[in-house]
């Protein structure tokens, strides 16, 4: 299948994906993806079978036995790996714990005008009792003057960038042993990618690891109505 974009998903297999799959397959944008997951060695319980999500347009990717390099970050092997087979023009990735809106890929190709690399902003929820935090005014902005924090970073979910670009960037991701992917990506983007494209809106929502929901809700930007999911 001739396609222009390729999605990848790092999966453990979390029931959220299921929303995931739905809001991508729900998309307002015109053009053809494909979208890879990517499995390790690594599964929640009782999670469904990677083959259930086998589609014309959606297939597995599968790491046996190793799939983590010791102490590094557990999607950094098998994004680098998915960063690596895919062949389409463009490439964006969305964790198992996220879902779009259904602008999400419209807005990204408009941002994009011409540029190598665009990024979106994202609202957070609370993943114990479903609560809209905000907006990601930190990890989503990168050196946007409106972030608030005193480093800079786009979450890899919220970025969507040419093949190339993305296939010299990866063996730093892919050989991390640091949860530093994210800087890694962004880092090689903004040296090597020239001006970054952004949407201005938020159009991916993300459940908030449950260790950093405090920091989360310190940072977000709550100025925003927002629906309720």
């Amino acid at each position: 299948m001739k396609a222009d974009l390729t999605i990848l998903t790092a999966t453990i297999g979390r029931p959220n994906l299921n929303r995931l799959i739905e809001s991508i397959d729900s998309q307002t944008w015109c053009g053809k993806f494909l979208h890879i997951l990517l499995w390790d060695d690594y599964r929640l319980e009782n999670s469904l079978t990677p083959e259930h999500f086998n589609s014309e347009k959606r297939y597995n990717i599968i790491t046996r036995s190793g799939g983590k390099n010791p102490g590094a970050s557990p999607a950094g092997r098998v994004y680098g790996l998915g960063i690596m087979s895919a062949y389409t023009p463009w490439i964006t990735m969305a964790d198992d714990d996220v879902w779009w809106e259904p602008n999400h890929l419209e807005q990204l190709f408009i941002a994009l005008e011409n540029k190598k690399w665009a990024s979106t902003l994202r609202t957070v929820w609370s993943p114990t009792n479903l609560n809209c935090i905000g907006v990601d005014r930190f990890e989503s902005v990168g050196d946007d003057p409106t972030k608030r924090v005193d480093y800079e970073m786009c979450d890899s979910n919220t970025m969507i960038f040419k093949r190339e670009l993305g296939v010299y960037a990866s063996p730093a991701f892919r050989e991390t042993l640091q949860y530093d992917g994210d800087r890694l990506l962004y880092s090689f983007f903004k040296q090597h990618g020239g001006q970054r494209g952004r949407t201005g809106t938020p159009t991916i929502n993300q459940y908030c690891p449950n260790h950093l929901e405090r920091f989360f809700w310190n940072n977000c930007d709550k100025t925003t109505d927002f629906h309720v999911i």
